[in-house]
Formats: C-alpha cells, sequence, structure tokens
C-alpha cells in the first residue's frame, strides 16, 4: 500500500471524534420543542437527547462484524454520512416521531464508528505515539464539545429547527475522512520495526483479563466524571457563593482542562509511564475532596480545572493499553468492550448516586463528592497493584 502521509492520517482519524458527542448538540432545544408539540410528554421529548445513546451502543456492538464485512473506511464513512442526514431531518420534519426516529438513526451512525474512533489509532500506531495520539483523541473530543456548545447555542437564536443545521459539520469530516484514511489494510507505524505483531484472540478470552478490569474502571471513571457535572451547579449554590450560571462557566472549565490534559497526555506518559493511570486517579479524588470544601468560585474554577486534567489521563491510557492487550486485529472489539463501560456507566450514575446518597445518609452534592472521592482513592491506589501488562499473559 501507499502509507498517507502521517499530518494527513492523523487528521482524518482524530476528525471523527469531533462526533462523538453530538447527540447532545440539540439539548437546548427541548423548551422550544415542548411549545411546538404540547400533545407530547415532555419526558417523550428529553429522550431526543437520550434515545441516541441507545442505538449507539447496538452498533458499537455490531460495528467490528460490519467492519470485517466491508471495511474500516467505509464503515466509518457510511456511520459519518448517517449523522449527516438523520442530524439534518428535524430541519424539515413536521412529525416528532420522525424526529425521534431520526434520532435513533444518528446513534446508529454514530456507534459505526464510536469505537473506531480509538481503534483505528491502536491498529496505525505503536508505543508512545499511540499513547500521544490517545491523548490528541481526548483533545478533540473536548474540542467537539465546545464548538458544539458554542455552535448551537449560536443557532438557537434563530429557533429550534435551526439547531439541527450543526450536523453540517459533519461534512467537512466525511470528506477529510474520505482523502486522509489509507482504503487498504492498515500499515501500523511501529516505533519498534522489529516489533513481532500480536495474534487475535476472542472476546472470552480477552473479558477473563485484564480488558475487564479497564472496562470497569472506565465505567467508574465516567460515572464519577458524571457526578461532578450534575452536581458542580448544586454545589455552588448550596454554598451561597454563586449562582447557577457559574455552574456553567465551571462545566466550561473542565471541557477545557479535559482538552488541554488530553494534549499533555503523551508527554506525561513518557514521564511517568503506567504511574499515569493511578497518578490521575488520585489527583482527581484529591481535587474532588478539596472540591467539596470550596468556599469561593475561584477555588471552586481552580479544582474543576484539577479535576478535568487529571481524568483525562485516565481514558487515553485505558483504550490504548486495551489494544495492546487485545491483539492486532482486535483493536475495534477492545474499544467496543470499553464504549460499553462508558455508556452502562451514563446509564447506571443517577441510580448509583441515590444508593450513595441513600448510604451516608445525605443527598447533599458537598457529602456525595467526598463520599465519591473517597471511592475514586480506593481505586485510584488499588490501580498501583496492577503489574504491567504481560504480552504471553493477556494473548493465552
Amino acid at each position: 500500500m501507499t502509507q498517507q502521509p502521517k499530518g494527513r492520517l492523523a487528521a482524518a482519524l482524530l476528525s471523527i471524534s469531533i462526533l462523538l458527542t453530538s447527540a447532545n448538540a440539540v439539548a437546548g432545544t427541548i423548551p422550544l420543542m415542548a411549545r411546538q408539540f404540547p400533545s407530547v410528554p415532555l419526558s417523550q421529548i428529553e429522550s431526543l437527547t437520550t434515545v441516541p445513546s441507545l442505538s449507539i451502543l447496538i452498533f458499537v456492538v455490531l460495528s467490528n462484524w460490519i467492519a470485517k464485512k466491508i471495511g474500516n473506511k467505509l464503515t466509518v464513512l457510511i456511520g459519518v454520512l448517517i449523522v449527516l442526514i438523520a442530524g439534518l431531518i428535524p430541519i424539515a420534519a413536521t412529525s416528532f416521531w420522525v424526529i425521534l426516529g431520526s434520532r435513533f438513526l444518528l446513534g446508529a451512525g454514530v456507534g459505526l464508528f464510536n469505537a473506531m474512533a480509538y481503534s483505528l489509532i491502536s491498529a496505525y500506531y505503536t508505543g508512545a505515539k499511540r499513547q500521544t495520539m490517545m491523548g490528541y483523541q481526548g483533545s478533540v473530543n473536548s474540542l467537539g464539545n465546545i464548538l458544539m456548545f458554542l455552535i448551537s447555542s449560536f443557532l438557537i437564536g434563530f429557533g429550534w429547527r435551526q439547531v439541527y443545521l450543526y450536523y453540517l459539520i459533519a461534512i467537512p469530516i466525511l470528506l477529510l475522512f474520505w482523502w486522509g484514511a489509507p482504503n487498504d489494510e492498515k500499515q501500523t507505524i511501529q516505533e519498534d520495526p522489529q516489533a513481532a505483531p500480536q495474534q487475535p484472540t476472542s472476546l472470552g478470552s480477552l473479558l477473563k483479563g485484564r480488558l475487564m478490569i479497564y472496562a470497569l474502571l472506565v465505567l467508574f471513571s465516567m460515572m464519577i466524571m458524571q457526578t461532578v457535572i450534575v452536581k458542580i451547579s448544586g454545589l455552588i449554590l448550596n454554598a451561597g457563593y454563586g449562582k447557577i450560571a457559574d455552574g456553567s462557566i465551571a462545566l466550561a472549565i473542565l471541557g477545557v482542562a479535559n482538552m488541554i490534559g488530553g494534549t499533555l497526555y503523551g508527554r506525561l506518559f513518557k514521564l511517568i509511564h503506567r504511574l499515569i493511570l493511578p497518578v490521575g486517579l488520585l489527583v482527581a479524588a484529591l481535587g474532588l475532596f478539596a472540591l467539596a470544601h470550596s468556599n469561593s468560585l475561584i477555588l471552586t474554577y481552580t479544582l474543576t480545572a484539577v479535576a478535568g486534567l487529571s481524568t483525562s489521563l485516565v481514558g487515553p491510557y485505558l483504550f490504548a493499553e486495551s489494544a495492546e492487550i487485545a491483539g492486532k486485529g482486535n483493536e475495534t472489539l477492545a474499544s467496543s468492550v470499553l464504549i460499553v463501560g462508558i455508556n452502562i456507566g451514563v446509564f447506571l450514575t443517577p441510580y448509583a448516586l441515590l444508593g450513595l446518597s441513600r448510604l451516608i445518609g445525605n443527598d447533599q452534592p458537598a457529602p456525595i463528592l467526598v463520599a465519591v472521592s473517597i471511592v475514586l482513592a480506593v481505586i485510584g491506589a488499588l490501580t498501583l497493584l496492577l503489574k504491567e501488562p504481560d504480552a504471553t499473559e493477556e494473548q493465552s
């Protein structure tokens, strides 16, 4: 094959991460749509942002099988095209049920390339370069979130239908991926040309080993991040040092910190290697514990940034290492397992918080964050016991 220029390949692989959270782009339209469709229950209108997660889960599981039939590049291109078409349908649709169906379809499109946003990086890169690219992937994902909310907040001034114009962003992504990603079977950009290729392994073998631990870690990490997102505004209001709008600023800082952390991830990994996982978790635990006791906006913003920076170190490590232990040919399968863990974590967060509040006898944000920080510290300490992955151990 003719290998793509490195910059062109990297841009193509990273670009699809901009769309991973695109289902949330229309969250701000819910009140306007409730007035447009008064006969539709509010819960069903709110489901416009949650229904895609169901089809994402389904098609994340199917994407590995589909990619083996038609190829990685075509699978991604079809997924992005579906996001473009499904995303624009509500602009002209007059039936709420057509709009709801389009949202399910949009999730299917995202699900087709969700795992590949991680696995294609693992397929084309190895070693420290893979770790660096995983960090960049997290940064682009965070950048996508920031762009999404900026663009949608601008478009909503023209009406709720116009917000769906956001999905036109899929056009340049579609063209960039078509132009930058190779057509034929990948050629891994290895740091060590003498490295022997790993043999594929079965899903059953993977789930019996370290991959299940990584899936649980990413599940808990996502639950903890969702807790911060859900509780930060209430924390500021209850403590009496800010308004609800200040919570939105804190979330924006969280997103920017995640983006910066992803950019710095590769350099940090080169310095501390596998210790980056416990360091990320333990620093996040300290940040959340201090955040629960904050009494000023400046301190809250600072600690939110600490939480964002530290948690941004967890995902890239887990996705890169899961591909390493899965072996060549199983990168998408391994990423799919972790993405299922992420979605389960998001789904379970409200129930986990309810159970935790009953356990500690308090449902206020500060005590909840203290309890979460303790759980996170325990998890972080336990990861110190994880040994360096052994290739023969994981491939057996």
